[in-house]
């Protein structure tokens, strides 16, 4: 892992200092996320879509109330799914208290509320989606700043069920690229939908999502803005916050 200072021209005014943290473009890109302020902290809406065969799995509604995996807020936080739990053995399949099944066309929006998801400037991967399961299954992602418009920016596409890992999306394309945004966008709404197309339609059908997380973000800080005598400095205008820290574990 390296540093990358950014924005030159805020550091030598002294109007912030900010830091990013990026992944060098090696096996530490599949790292999962260090910083816990990284993943999504609230639900925002939850979209089931269809399943079906749930009594061939888990037989009476006792069991199936035991093992279901419809509660969005097994997103929230911190990763913790491994491939072992892909079976019925031992370790045992895993269940709502892990991660959340979309179902067949189902969707699932995720909030950042003390950080806001930006773009890194380069390459690297900013956003971080951790699709889970025995079988690899693909979902749309979006992202927005109010929640209301919301930005395209590709497909989260596990290409193997033992990874567990998660899929890396970078952002920059879409904030280079799109007239309404900019490399000072920030964003607070990750949405994911599955794809419809994913073949595996029982139980657990769609997209299983353990976490979300922001690889590039910079944290919201409520600290007033200290705005320099006219004096002192002459010709600034302070715009922003007081300290923006940018990091990408």
């Amino acid at each position: 892992m390296f540093y990358r200072p950014t924005t030159p021209s805020l550091t030598a005014l002294g109007l912030a200092a900010v830091t990013l943290f990026l992944s060098a473009p090696s096996a530490l890109a599949e790292a999962a996320p260090v910083d816990e302020k990284a993943f999504a902290d609230a639900v925002v809406s939850y979209e089931r879509g269809t399943s079906r065969n749930w009594n061939s799995y888990f037989g009476e509604a006792s069991s199936a109330e035991e093992w279901q995996v419809y509660d969005p807020n097994s997103a929230l936080g911190r990763n913790n799914w491994t491939s072992e739990m892909t079976s019925r053995g031992s370790l045992g399949q895993w269940n709502k208290d892990i991660g959340v099944s979309l179902g067949d066309g189902g969707s699932l929006t995720l909030e950042f509320t003390d950080n806001f998801l930006t773009g890194s400037g380069d390459s690297a991967s900013d956003l971080w989606i951790y699709e889970i399961g025995g079988i690899a299954e693909k979902s749309f992602v979006e992202i927005s700043m109010d929640g209301l418009s919301w930005f395209d920016v590709g497909i989260a596409d596990r290409k193997d069920s033992k990874q567990d890992s998660g899929v890396g999306i970078d952002i920059d394309n879409l904030l280079s690229s799109h007239d309404e945004l900019s490399y000072d966008s920030l964003f607070s709404f990750v949405r994911v939908t599955d794809t419809g197309t994913n073949k595996y339609k029982n139980f657990k059908a769609g997209v299983d999502i353990d976490a979300i997380a922001a690889l590039s973000f910079v944290e919201k800080d409520d600290t007033p803005v200290e705005v320099p005598e006219p004096g002192i400095i002459a010709g600034l205008v302070v715009l922003g916050v007081n300290f923006l820290r940018r990091r990408q574990a």
